[in-house]
Formats: structure tokens, C-alpha cells, sequence
């Protein structure tokens, strides 16, 4: 006849019994998620964001600006004259594009230089969020990230409204986000160099403090 567990612990002591509860159920794979793995994958998402920013910022830059340039007769494009510009500058602009040039201004600002923007500040959070510890100062950084952002998409949408007419419109709200966009562009890749250069390691789980 099998002994009972009180029984068993009577004659071989308390060792032989069982600890209550004290199988482990066996973890779920993909149940948790270390900060390692976290960081990793954060990591993972800077640098696809940083790369397609890249990319997206040498297309404009180095391949549909000189296309610009070619069209009006060499004249810088608005996005580009970061000291800002004059209203008769952009009428001059404007009589140079013609209706069909103001156009494809017009889309290259609804598609890649709205895109670029988003991606560059959706990377640029995470970036700082991942070197800056909690406090002010992140929140200081994001900042310039997020005024940065709605400078650039609020810069398109006055020079497409400046550019939409001719004669065209008031230049003064979209030349101040011109420089507005440029500062603050500026700003972030400053702010984040900073972060990343000044970051102060982890100390290892288990190091004894310095000094002990």
C-alpha cells in the first residue's frame, strides 16, 4: 500500500514530501518580453527609419531639386532658401514654372516631402526616447522633434496656397516656416547627436558600485 505524503514525511523526514506549489509552470514563449529584446527591437525600427529617411532626403535633394532648378531657369526652390524669401521672388518663381511646374511642385509636396517629415520625426522620437532618460529634457527633445515636423508640413501647404495663383500670394507666412523647418531640422539632429554621444552606459545587473 502507498504511504501518504504525511506518512512518508513521518519516517524520511520533511524532505521527502513534496513542496506545495512549487512546480513552475512552464513559460510561454513570446509570453514576456525582456528590455533587452525591447531595446532590440527599437534599435531595429531607428535604423529602418533612419535609412528610408536618408533615402527619401537624397531623392528630393539630389535628384528632384536640380529638376526644379532645370525647370524655372535655375531659381532655388522655396524648401531650399533656408534665409527665406520675398513675395517677388515667388512670383518670379511662380511666372517661371508655369501652371503645370507649380503642379508637380504642388504633388512632390503631397507625397515625399510629406512623407519624409513623418518618418523623419516617427524615428527621431524613438531615437531620443531610447538615450534620453524620463524627465524635462526628453521632453525638451521631443519638442523640437514635433515643432519640427509641423513646420515642415505646415511650410508645403502655404507655398502650395502661395504658388496656387498668379500673381501669387503673400509670401510672409510660408518664408517663416521656411526658416522655422530649417532651425528646427537643425535643432534635432543636433539634440540627438548630443544624446547619443553624451549617453551614460547601464551599469550591469549585479556590478557592485564603484567604490564599494
Amino acid at each position: 500500500m502507498s504511504k501518504t505524503p504525511a506518512q512518508r514525511a513521518k519516517k524520511h523526514g520533511a524532505a521527502a514530501a513534496p513542496a506545495t506549489g512549487s512546480a513552475a509552470k512552464p513559460a510561454i514563449p513570446g509570453s514576456t518580453r525582456s528590455p533587452q529584446r525591447a531595446a532590440g527591437n527599437a534599435n531595429l525600427i531607428v535604423i529602418a527609419g533612419a535609412v528610408a529617411s536618408a533615402f527619401l532626403f537624397g531623392y528630393s535633394f539630389l535628384l528632384v531639386m536640380p529638376q526644379f532648378a532645370q525647370l524655372t531657369g535655375g531659381l532655388g526652390m522655396p524648401d531650399t532658401l533656408i534665409g527665406g524669401y520675398s513675395t517677388e521672388y515667388a512670383q518670379q518663381l511662380r511666372t517661371a514654372f508655369g501652371e503645370d511646374g507649380a503642379g508637380q511642385y504642388n504633388y512632390w509636396h503631397k507625397t515625399a516631402d510629406t512623407i519624409f517629415p513623418l518618418l523623419f520625426g516617427f524615428t527621431w522620437l524613438i531615437l531620443l526616447g531610447q538615450q534620453i532618460r524620463r524627465g524635462l529634457w526628453r521632453w525638451l527633445a521631443w519638442a523640437v522633434v514635433v515643432l519640427y515636423v509641423v513646420a515642415d508640413l505646415g511650410e508645403n501647404l502655404a507655398v502650395d496656397a502661395m504658388l496656387a495663383t498668379d500673381p501669387v500670394g503673400d509670401a510672409s507666412l510660408a518664408s517663416f516656416l521656411t526658416v522655422a523647418k530649417s532651425i528646427l531640422f537643425g535643432l534635432s539632429l543636433v539634440v540627438a547627436a548630443v544624446a547619443v554621444f553624451t549617453r551614460k552606459p547601464k551599469p550591469a545587473e549585479g556590478a557592485a558600485p564603484a567604490g564599494s
